[in-house]
């Protein structure tokens, strides 16, 4: 076989290896193309799944609202006399500040607004109608609105979610609350990242990009501008389509896109109950860029082995005095060398990396080992659930049992919603909110705390006792991270009581030694001592599967430690246990530190 290629014409094996050598670097080329496509699809399902459930926790951290201003005694009174009631649009106010939303109202039965927490700004709503808006139909209903809309009245977008308002089984009133999206958007183009939100007529209301705000993604039916304009959801915006032209179609949900001159990778994915879609445009750039470099990377090594190749031939063919043979014999031992000793530094720098990641795996694997078994207790039932019903859900549709199959479908919507709570409890035990000091009242922290629990204490019969000093408690720290923190351990100690025949919970504020000692004591069935050291720990829960993750009194217990205050759990000598939270008084020392 040597000898037959020796015989073989320079030219002939020249021309050989350049078509073995194109044919090479063409599939080098097509195989890292398709690579690193999936490494861009792979990160962008992962970034999918981030802003989806960044957009969700942004909705569902004011979705309480609504139903809160619904079961309001003096809310419902204000709507039965008809009348607008200023402590009704103060309360709306206070409530507006604090819990953060952009605006909170209330609308009669025929869509006339009688109180706003905007009322005293020049564009309140007070005396407007908003009855053509489909949350204010939804509600009417009996069903909870959702919408994305441009305010008709302040020109300013947000999400309205409403709730109807029901006295003695009729429908007397819809509650309503505005959420502005705009800081979303804002960490979206910040992060660089072109992601966009598009409602079921293909209208994309929330995007990174300002140019592409309020335009489609297809051109609209007669039909759907008419729905559009008859909820004047989108104002006088000329909702034109989209400077993107379609490509390549990969799957239903990815797509080859062209804008501005590049190409991007298109991925998409149904945000369920909302009709909206979430969109995610990833850059082609850096794909063809690595694709090009091994293009020319494989050329110039094609060219380079090809040229060694004819020179290797040239040389054997040529008569190669000894000290050619000696000084190429030399040149050899020096490359080996040189090889030896490159190899020797290739093998360090790897064994470096090695344990560089071996490091950062550990302290990956540290940090989610008790994130893991947390998840995997709370998520093993709902998903083998998910399993039956599926199963289920397809022998009742083979059997055309069509109710049955929609009851069985709900179920799977209910235990999906509650595996998206579970991520929800994640991000807020992962997120840290920046620390702020100011003068605190704790009587008003505990009013507030109660008017949110309020619904709690009359669903399961609790009787309340405060005993609170008469002259105001001031502290140092941030009202609504103590708020929180006296929510959780109302809400704990009502579920302790949940089989108590006797159900009372008692609430002390007392003072002494510059510091405020509260005490929730309440009468259920205690905590087993095996129980007391660990329930601050993340994820620890005594709680059924499915009823809770374990998040709330570890996140209670990081925030009173960051307002330089303490924790604990006791069981009471009668029955019941106490939580018991020091926190320091507010001083003049304090004061001079925040000038």
């Amino acid at each position: 076989m040597v000898r037959f290629i020796k015989q073989i014409p320079t030219w002939w094996l020249l021309i050989i290896g350049i078509v073995i050598a194109t044919g090479a670097v063409w599939q080098a080329t097509r195989l890292t193309y398709q690579v690193e496509l999936e490494s861009m699809i792979e990160t962008g399902g992962e970034r999918l799944t981030l802003y989806t459930g960044t957009l969700r926790g942004a909705l569902s951290r004011y979705a309480y609202l609504p139903y809160v201003l619904a079961s309001s005694e003096s809310v419902k009174e204000m709507l039965a006399s008809g009348r607008t009631a200023p402590e009704v649009n103060s309360y709306l106010e206070e409530l507006n500040r604090k819990a953060g939303s952009a605006t909170l109202y209330v609308m009669d039965a025929s869509g006339q607004t009688l109180a706003t927490s905007n009322w005293r700004e020049p564009l309140s709503y007070l005396g407007r109608n908003y009855a053509f808006r489909p949350y204010f139909t939804a509600a009417r209903e009996g069903r909870q609105g959702r919408f994305f809309a441009i305010g008709v009245t302040t020109g300013e977008p947000g999400f309205f979610m409403s709730h109807p308002i029901l006295r003695e089984g009729h429908f007397i009133g819809v509650a309503v609350v505005k959420v502005n999206l705009d800081p979303l958007q804002t960490d979206w183009r910040q992060g660089g990242e072109t992601v966009l939100v598009s409602d079921a007529n293909g209208v994309l209301f929330l995007s990174s990009r300002e140019d592409w705000k309020y335009r489609t993604l297809a051109p609209l039916t007669t039909g759907q501008r008419k729905t559009i304009r008859a909820g004047r959801q989108y104002g006088d915006q000329p909702l034109n389509l989209v400077p993107l032209r379609r490509g390549k179609i990969l799957s239903e949900n990815l797509q080859i896109v062209r804008a501005d001159n590049l190409s991007y990778l298109m991925l998409s994915r149904a945000l369920p109950g909302l009709d909206w879609k979430l969109l995610h445009l990833a850059s082609l750039a850096p794909v063809r860029e690595r694709t090009q470099a091994v293009a020319v990377t494989g050329t110039a090594l094609s060219l380079l082995i090809l040229a060694l190749g004819m020179y290797l031939r040239e040389r054997r063919q040529k008569q190669l005095s000894r000290r050619q043979a000696q000084e190429a014999e030399a040149f050899q031992q020096v490359n080996l060398r040189l090889q030896a000793e490159i190899d020797e530094h290739r093998r360090t720098e790897q064994a470096l990396r090695d344990a560089q990641a071996e490091l950062v795996q550990s302290s990956k694997l540290a940090a989610l080992g008790q994130m893991a078994a947390g998840i995997v207790h709370e998520l093993n039932q709902p998903i083998s659930a998910m399993r039956t019903y599926a199963a289920s859900g397809r022998l009742l549709l083979e059997r055309q049992e069509t109710a049955q199959a929609r009851e069985i479908f709900a179920s799977v919507n209910r235990i999906t919603e509650h595996m998206a709570s579970v991520t929800a409890q994640l991000k807020i035990f992962a997120h840290k909110a920046p620390a702020q000091s100011g003068r605190v009242v704790i009587q008003d922290c505990i009013a507030s705390a109660l008017s949110m629990t309020a619904a709690l204490f009359r669903e399961f019969n609790v009787v309340l006792q405060q005993e609170l000093p008469q002259q105001p408690v001031v502290l140092c720290g941030d009202s609504s991270r103590i708020e929180q923190v006296l929510v959780n351990l109302i809400h704990n100690g009502i579920d302790a009581m949940t089989d108590s025949p006797h159900r009372e919970m008692r609430i002390q504020v007392k003072v002494k030694n510059q510091k405020i000692k509260i005490i929730i004591a309440d009468s259920g069935s205690g905590i087993a001592k095996k129980n007391l050291d660990e329930l601050f720990n993340p994820f620890f829960t005594t709680k059924e599967v499915g009823k809770g993750l374990g998040l709330g009194l570890s996140i209670s217990y990081r925030i009173v430690t960051d307002l330089g205050g303490t924790i604990r759990a006791i069981n009471n000598p009668e029955a019941g246990a106490s939580f018991i939270v020091r926190l320091p008084l507010w001083n003049e020392k304090t004061e001079g530190d925040e000038r």
